[in-house]
């Protein structure tokens, strides 16, 4: 198998069966959403613990799902059509609130260190804000998918804050 084509040699890729600039937003969207799972791949390689490791997995598949349906290659991933809506960012709320009571509520900006673990998903926090302000550029017209990048952070900001409890690691505040 070749790994590579040599078509994007000019600045140029294909998505949704036309050739666009790799310059342009939609494409630095899908390229954050890549970024944004290969630090999720990082993160769970480093955390321990099941229950996060397991939502990790969820928003991994569903991170696919959004590059697929932004990308216009939802349809050919699978034969039935991907999308993205309330009752994904439902889930994301649900995972919030189920692991949000190990921590306690703040008050203060804390800062983003602590255990390996935690840092890496406090990476993943601001990657996943990075890929919001790309969607909200390219102007993407599903709404769930901005939503749901939005609540992503705030379930990484979550996650790491628990992971670094559990961690035994003190919360520094500014």
């Amino acid at each position: 198998m070749k790994y590579y084509s040599g078509t994007g040699d000019k600045g140029k890729t294909d998505i949704a069966n036309r050739r666009i600039g790799k310059d342009k937003e939609i494409i630095e969207l899908i390229g954050t959403l890549d970024e944004l799972n290969a630090f999720i791949g990082f993160a769970l390689s480093n955390t321990k613990y099941l229950d996060i490791n397991s939502i990790l997995k969820k928003v991994e598949k569903r991170i696919y799902a959004i590059s697929a349906c932004v990308s216009g290659y939802a349809t050919l991933v699978k034969r039935e059509k991907i999308e993205i809506g309330k009752k994904d960012v439902e889930d994301l709320e649900n995972d919030i609130n189920s692991i949000s009571n190990e921590i306690e509520d703040i008050v203060k900006f804390i800062y983003p260190n602590g255990s390996e673990s935690a840092s890496i998903l406090n990476i993943c926090r601001t990657v996943a804000r990075k890929a919001e302000r790309y969607a909200v550029k390219s102007k993407i017209n599903n709404g769930s998918v901005i939503a749901y990048l939005n609540r992503l952070s705030s379930l990484l900001f979550v996650l790491s804050r628990v992971v670094n409890k559990r961690d035994g690691f003190k919360e520094e505040f500014f």
